[in-house]
């Protein structure tokens, strides 16, 4: 392709699912071109390469370095997004489109949204009787269950709820309370009538039998029998229908060995019969309206808490990022080529999707008619879906690995299904462990599955629709599952499965002998299921490393900015700012100079304080840094250097208050994590959900032991049963996940697909887990005797233990004694495979700060002299109009700009009414129009980087549509110099290196009302 068409890569669209993952992906596509362009002998591709493209190895090293040359000259066209950016993109692109302002912003942060809302419908009910009886039985529900009072804190742990992909559209159409409550009272009386019939039944079958002289001792394991189910019918005593009723129910062979009674039996059978059928209808609406009461107060606030919600965003402007996909969703429906995806189709040709396995229905619903689009308009290969389904662990975020299996060839049609089988990470002996492993572990664990739904389906529990649904799935996902193992070297691998009875896993005496044998500390690499057990890990790592003070431990879960002490003191040193009597603050700052916890503050401290208490929170982080020298203390750089950051982008989208700043930490800022770079001398401890991607050559998995089963609280949106009467009028509801709640109510077939999916992705998880070691491989697992001797595993270890027991060995006795299962030989680390290059990491000594008389003027600033007043020379107005310009899509966009301005003091009013008349009178220019029309991409003020050139390049607008590019430099000086001209010509140059054919470049004098082409071929550096 990029012999043919050198500027292929400007048409190729990347999709992936993380900033990380983006970053990566790029860095990875230009490192193999330059080695391919530079190195060829060390690529694993120069193979493939030259056997499918049928090319000598000269030509493929010309054709690398070219590319690479290329992208690097062409950057903002080298387009690889996360799926959150892209559809943002294109949501942009089409409010652009129908003019609506683009000036909304995006949100994040959920919590803080949802507990505004919260808040705000509290406030409401102050005035809404209704509102406040809901609110009311709500509070006495969440302390009937043991929750706190708060609604706020019962309605955080609904938060994933609310923001899960099924539910937004469902709580925003849910139905209104009172048809809620009518839904309930329907049940109820359905309840009562079936009650009714089951006793009335009981009755007739005791009946029948007094009338024949029958017993029912007379019967199969006499009154306490299967033959109870009459008298307790009869009673209106509840039962349990247990597998000998049920079994009883379908003929009447063995029901007694007395004569009457057999004969008995022939006429009470359809009265039995009816009984059971009566007892499974009424348990389903029993337990329907048990899951119904347990959440439909919530249900109800969730409705009202959505739409206080929705209206409080669009007063402000803002979008949740999660929003996204479902406004396309909307504007996409069934179309096949809907106009939404016009301009992005027209750009790009080839489209490549990351991790496809994570992506979810809203998120493929949504790319389905752009890709069928490419496919239509191309006979090459210009959909390229990348994924494994084993390898499916997002399901919380809605990920669905039924579409890479199914969906994906239903509906493009066309698909080709390319299996991926090399491994070219691990050693042979841990792709075979794998293989072997994870085969029996999906085999012992399915069996279990079907046993599970062969019960339910026999208990009436499960639809057959169902149960065909989910018979097998565990199997069918493993499909292909075997990989063959590619990578090169003298070493098998090596793997211990090992099981203990102590309070923790072996993990010290594994280090220990890596580190003997050759292995570096960064060699090594730990995961977790949870956070919590990898706090468990740390922590004994930690009492390790006081007496082996070789290692440092990276935990990208637990090293957080607020875990700081100088975080904390600066923290409570603006606190203090705000209230000096604040003895908790006072005795923080204190304990950090080395002072009394209750030592007074002086007529010095004071001062500061006070003058703190009046500066920006960036200038106040500044003046305590430079007043307590803290920018000195080398072993606390890296949380100045967080916590900096965090200030500066708090004030730069923010208002700069303390107050506001220190609100912000406390809610969300003190827990963000710390970027921590590796050295050799570093241990990463991580969660299994963090590791995708990475690699180690020893990897340790020390608590294999996460269940496969649902935990019992979590909540699902459910969607009743076919034929499930009232409770289908009230479409898919939040149920909580347990045996108890579902799995006889109408909402069964969701319970046993919940079921289903759980031990999928808890298969899942440890596909992950193991697949990422190179070399060796540790995983452990707790265990306990039980009193017939037996060892009890627990969670998915049971199964792993079941798949390599064969190779079980012990050794000791009582605490001492161990029981593992090897594969392989420990060896000296492969230093072959290692990457000959290094990376120096640069590690700041101290924090370097500059006085508050050399920080620069905020916007205010340059546009006020000293006593306030406003100025108008050329450079500061030029200055303010650089910028409105560089954010303005159009001519109604610059007034809105400039409305801005003024408002916010930057412009009086006279100002502001010749700036419009200037911007008036340009925009009846033809040139001018078109600059500010439809481009395919446009670029205000962004750098461009050239070989050989010291600095940068920034031209104030580049419009691009094709090969052709038109660069426009303003100006608001009253006079041309041929300097402007010149430095156009200079940008015009650069556009052409980048690859660009037609190219105009244009100086634009306000001022002046002039423009002028410049020649492009009058150069001057």
């Amino acid at each position: 392709y990029f012999h043919s068409k050198p500027y292929l890569y400007r048409a190729i669209l990347a999709v992936t699912f993380t900033n990380k993952a983006t970053e990566q992906m790029k860095s990875r596509i230009l490192k193999e071109l330059g080695n391919l362009s530079r190195n060829p002998e060390s690529s694993s591709y120069m193979a493939d390469l030259r056997r499918d493209l049928a090319l000598q190895q000269e030509e493929i090293v010309r054709r690398a370095g070219f590319i690479q040359q290329r992208i690097l000259h062409d950057y903002s066209r080298f387009t690889i997004l996360t799926i959150d950016k892209f559809f943002q993109r294109i949501l942009r692109a089409f409010l652009k489109e129908l003019g609506y302002d683009l000036n909304y912003s995006i949100e994040l942060d959920q919590k803080k949204v949802l507990q505004q809302s919260v808040d705000s419908l509290i406030e409401d009910s102050a005035e809404n009787e209704e509102l406040l009886r809901w609110i009311e039985g709500f509070v006495q529900e969440s302390v009937d269950d043991n929750n706190s009072w708060d609604i706020r804190e019962t309605i955080k742990r609904w938060e994933s709820s609310i923001f899960n992909e099924n539910s937004q559209q469902v709580i925003e159409n849910a139905v209104p309370k009172e048809k809620l409550l009518e839904v309930i009272r329907s049940l109820q009386e359905r309840f009562a009538v079936l009650a009714a019939q089951q006793k009335a039944v009981g009755k007739k079958a005791l009946q029948m039998m007094d009338a024949a002289g029958v017993e029912p001792d007379d019967f199969w394991k006499k009154a306490s029998g299967f033959i109870s189910i009459f008298a307790k019918s009869a009673s209106g005593k509840e039962f349990n229908l247990t597998s000998t009723m049920i079994e009883k129910s379908h003929s009447t062979d063995g029901w007694s060995k007395v004569h009457a009674a057999q004969s008995l039996a022939t006429e009470l059978f359809p009265l039995y019969v009816e009984l059971c059928e009566l007892y499974t209808r009424k348990a389903k609406i029993a337990t329907s309206l048990k899951a119904l009461r347990k959440t439909y107060r919530t249900y109800a606030m969730l409705r009202d808490i959505y739409g206080k919600m929705r209206d409080q965003n669009n007063e402000e402007g803002v979008m949740l990022l999660s929003e996204t996909k479902h406004i396309l969703s909307r504007f996409i429906a069934d179309n096949d080529t809907p106009f939404i995806y016009e301009k992005m189709g027209n750009r790009f040709e080839r489209f490549m999707i990351d991790e496809f396995q994570d992506t979810s229905l809203k998120e493929w619903h949504n790319f389905v008619p752009l890709l069928r689009n490419a496919m239509a308009q191309s006979e090459d290969e210009s959909v390229l879906i990348v994924g494994d389904v084993k390898q499916s662990i997002y399901r919380w975020r809605g990920g669905d690995w039924r579409i890479l299996k199914e969906y994906v060839k239903r509906d493009l049609g066309n698909a080709a299904e390319v299996p991926m089988n090399n491994n070219w990470r691990s050693l042979k002996q841990i792709v075979e462990f794998n293989n072997d492993a994870i085969r029996k572990v999906v085999s012992l664990k399915n069996a279990d599955l079907n046993k599970l739904l062969e019960e339910a389906i026999e208990q009436k529990r499960l639809s057959e629709k169902c149960y065909t649904e989910l018979r097998d799935m565990l199997l069918s996902a493993y499909g292909e599952l075997e990989q063959t193992p590619r990578k090169r070297s003298d070493k098998r691998g090596y793997v211990r499965v090992e099981l203990y009875d102590q309070d923790e896993p072996p993990i010290v005496d594994y280090i220990e002998s890596a580190i003997a044998r050759g292995y570096s500390y960064n060699d090594i690499l730990i995961l977790c299921r949870t956070g919590k057990d990898g706090a468990r890990i740390a922590k004994v790592l930690m009492e390790y490393k006081r007496h082996n003070n070789t290692f440092n431990l990276m935990t990208r879960d637990s090293l957080i900015v607020g875990g700081g002490a100088v975080s904390s003191f600066i923290i409570a040193v603006m606190r203090l700012s705000l209230d000096p009597d604040d003895a908790i603050n006072r005795a923080v700052v204190n304990d950090y100079l080395g002072r009394a916890y209750d030592a007074p503050a002086d007529e010095n401290d004071l001062a500061l304080l006070s003058a703190i208490s009046q500066l920006s929170p960036e200038q106040a982080f500044e003046r305590i840094v430079i007043e307590y020298g803290l920018g000195d203390r080398k072993d606390e750089v890296a949380y100045l250097q967080a916590l900096h950051e965090q200030v500066v982008a708090f004030c730069s989208s923010k208002s700069a208050d303390i107050q506001l700043f220190l609100k912000m930490w406390d809610e969300k800022g003190y827990k963000t994590s710390l970027n921590v770079e590796q050295n050799k001398d570093t241990i990463e401890l991580t969660t299994i959900h963090k590791a995708k991607g990475l690699e180690r050559k020893v990897v340790i998995i020390p608590y294999c032991k996460w269940s496969l089963g649902l935990d019992g609280k979590s909540i699902v949106w459910a969607q009743p049963n076919e034929n499930a009467g009232a409770v289908s009028e009230l479409g898919c509801f939040p149920v909580q996940c347990s045996k108890e709640m579902m799995a006889e109510s109408e909402f069964s077939d969701e319970y046993y697909r919940e079921v289903v999916f759980n031990a999928v992705e808890g298969i899942n998880i440890l596909y992950v887990a193991l697949t990422r070691a190179e070399e060796e491989l540790y995983v452990c697992m707790p265990y306990t005797t039980q009193k017939e001797g037996n060892l009890s595993v627990p969670g998915v270890g049971k199964f792993l233990w079941e798949a390599v027991q064969d190779n079980a060995q012990t050794d000791g006795e009582g605490d001492s004694k161990r029981i593992w299962a090897e594969f392989g030989a420990q060896e000296a680390p492969d230093r072959r495979a290692d990457k000959a290059e290094q990376i120096e990491n640069v590690l700041l000594d101290s924090y370097p700060t500059s006085p508050l008389t050399q920080s620069p003027r905020t916007l205010s600033h340059r546009y006020l002299e000293e006593d306030g007043e406003q100025i108008r020379s050329a450079r500061s107005m030029g200055v303010l109009m650089h910028g409105v310009l560089s954010e303005s899509a159009d001519e109604a966009d610059v007034m809105r700009r400039i409305d801005l301005e003024q408002k916010n003091g930057h412009l009086s009013d006279e100002q502001a009414s010749e700036l419009k008349r200037i911007i008036e009178r340009e925009f009846c220019r033809d040139e001018v129009r078109e600059w500010f029309g439809e481009w395919d991409e446009v670029r205000s003020e962004n750098d461009i980087l050239s070989a050989g050139v010291v600095g940068t390049r920034r031209p104030d607008r580049v419009m691009i549509r094709g090969e052709r590019a038109v660069v426009v430099d303003y100006k608001f000086g009253e006079e041309q110099r041929a300097a402007h001209h010149r430095q156009v010509a200079t940008y015009a140059q650069l556009l052409r290196e980048m690859g660009y054919t037609q190219i105009e470049a244009y100086v634009w004098y306000l001022s002046l009302g002039q423009i002028v082409k410049v020649d492009c071929n009058t150069l001057a550096l």
